[in-house]
């Protein structure tokens, strides 16, 4: 079952799709509105593009950034890439797989609408040439633009009376525009804690301004060896979140008193603050609690009351004289192009990808955003179910079905992550991932690991690496897979996952006693 397909969007997302798409053998078509390939990490950006910052380091690893067909580099070690690392690595992701000559650069998608006699009907014009619209028609499209593209601009009461600037860090390149000022940094995530870090050490003055002490994990937790995301193993994974909640709440109390280093301390004392740390997505970046550490930036949690002429007055009652705002809040949806459906919340899709309503026709790829894990490695489990879909080796589930894994999988992300209701993209990436790989059938679980005790180990007690799904299954890689898992230390020491698997035992049979609550049904 030959397709022609339409891809919107070279970024990360776009280029795998692209990738599984020809390895099923499909026709397909990438538009792409920049010169080059990349999406937020191409090299030329314009100043009203979101993107990465001068100094971006990405906070998830290079074994979980990349895509399980092509993993980093043989024998490096696992640690974090700068933004123009991981570009060079799309662009040899790009070359490895012949992708570039199925982009279209320079090209906007104007509008996507379903067409009478099926598939999709494709307006496109240059980005040189606007006037000069052409239609096309594809038999589905795919939707991989991206999260960070629309910033999202809160409004503060009294901002007309407010003289200065108001900035979102979706335009940050760096801080030099900041030096001398006095800034109000609102919000806090993995881009803002660059930035308001950045910010702090140039700024006359900078004050950080949060509604919750949103969950911070060390890029190398404990000054360890470690990156944070060595940590996501199916090990880990089967303690459930009231036992794991309980453990993490003390030890950061621990921290704060106890913890080696004065910035070890001052995450713990933020920690600490948060009575529900897995339950919010985990900003996997520490580097503004430098600042607190040294006294150039001060937080304020109790919300903003209103903006004056040249400060800001916070609901405890203090004010702070301020001549610029940086906003880090985030970015909204915009599924403008669809003229066929109004998607309103990704969690209405199934596995935040298929609307029941399009089916296969128009898909997003893209907008499962982990708690812990890399956006790449869930874009690539969606590229390479749809590509499958398309091919007819798999079928969606029938319409009621369909509705009911929709609704208990939104159900179980909505009591989850209550600690951001509004950050609808987000999932519980080894749930995502196990549940997915189950569904396109590469699951690593199966009686062959019997024969490689030493693979098994790796499986339950290391990180759950996207290379881990090409072992078995569609499209299969099982000497680069086993190649890959078995080259990447483990986090745990032997003792410890002997003493995680202790705690999960327990806290199991607490449940079934009725004495601990239960995860909920994903």
């Amino acid at each position: 079952m030959k397709k022609n397909i339409c891809v919107i969007g070279a970024g990360p997302s776009g280029l795998v799709t692209v990738k599984e798409l020809r390895d099923e053998g499909h026709d397909v078509t990438c538009y792409e509105h920049a010169a080059e390939i990349g999406g937020v990490f191409r090299a030329e950006l314009g100043e009203d593009e979101a993107g990465a910052y001068d100094s971006t380091m990405l906070t998830i690893s290079n074994y979980m950034m990349t895509f399980s067909s092509f993993p980093p580099p043989r024998g490096q070690e696992r640690r974090f890439w700068s933004a123009a690392e991981y570009r060079q690595y799309l662009h040899d992701f790009a070359d490895a797989f012949g992708l570039a000559a199925f982009v279209v650069c320079r090209t906007d998608v104007l509008s996507v609408a379903r067409a009478e006699g099926g598939g999709c009907t494709v307006e496109v014009a240059p980005v040189d040439d606007p006037a000069a619209r052409t239609a096309h028609h594809f038999d589905a499209v795919v939707i991989s633009t991206g999260t960070h593209r629309v910033p999202h601009r809160i409004e503060i009461p009294g901002e007309s009376e407010f003289t200065g600037e108001i900035v979102h860090s979706a335009h940050y390149r760096n801080n030099r525009p900041f030096r001398g000022k006095r800034v109000l940094c609102v919000g806090i995530g993995e881009t803002a804690a660059d930035v308001v870090n950045e910010i702090a050490q140039t700024a006359q003055s900078c004050v950080l301004s949060v509604r919750r002490h949103q969950s911070v994990v060390e890029r190398y937790p404990g000054g360890g060896e470690h990156t944070n995301d060595a940590f996501t193993s199916h090990l880990l994974h089967s303690v459930p979140l009231a036992a794991a909640g309980a453990f993490m709440r003390a030890g950061m109390i621990r921290t704060s008193k106890h913890g080696r280093t004065a910035t070890a301390r001052a995450v713990g004392a933020w920690n600490a603050r948060n009575k529900h740390f897995f339950h919010h997505f985990l900003t996997k970046n520490e580097s503004f609690l430098h600042r607190v550490v040294d006294g150039s930036l001060t937080v304020n949690a109790s919300g903003i009351e209103r903006l004056g002429e040249d400060y800001v007055q916070f609901k405890d009652g203090r004010r702070e004289k301020i001549d610029t705002i940086m906003l880090n809040t985030g970015y909204v949806e915009d599924f403008g192009l669809l003229k066929d459906q109004d998607i309103a919340d990704v969690r209405g899709l199934y596995k935040h990808m298929i609307h029941p309503r399009l089916g296969t026709e128009v898909v997003l790829v893209g907008w499962a955003r982990p708690a812990a894990g890399g956006v790449p490695a869930c874009s690539e489990m969606q590229a390479r179910y749809f590509a499958l879909l398309c091919s007819g080796k798999l079928h969606l589930p029938d319409g009621a079905k369909l509705q009911a894994l929709i609704e208990r999988q939104a159900s179980y992300e909505n009591e989850v992550f209550h600690g951001n209701p509004r950050l609808r993209t987000l999932v519980h990436y080894n749930h995502y991932m196990i549940d997915f790989s189950r569904v396109i059938g590469c699951s690593p679980w199966r009686p062959a690991l019997l024969r490689s005790p030493r693979l098994a180990y790796k499986l339950w007690c290391g990180s759950q690496m996207p290379h881990i799904y090409r072992l078995f299954g569609p499209h299969r890689d099982p000497a680069t897979a086993r190649r890959t898992v078995l080259g990447v230390p483990n986090a745990f020491s032997l003792p410890q996952a002997l003493a995680i698997a202790a705690v999960s035992t327990v806290s199991r049979g607490l449940i079934a006693l009725g004495l601990m609550k239960a995860d909920p049904r994903y």
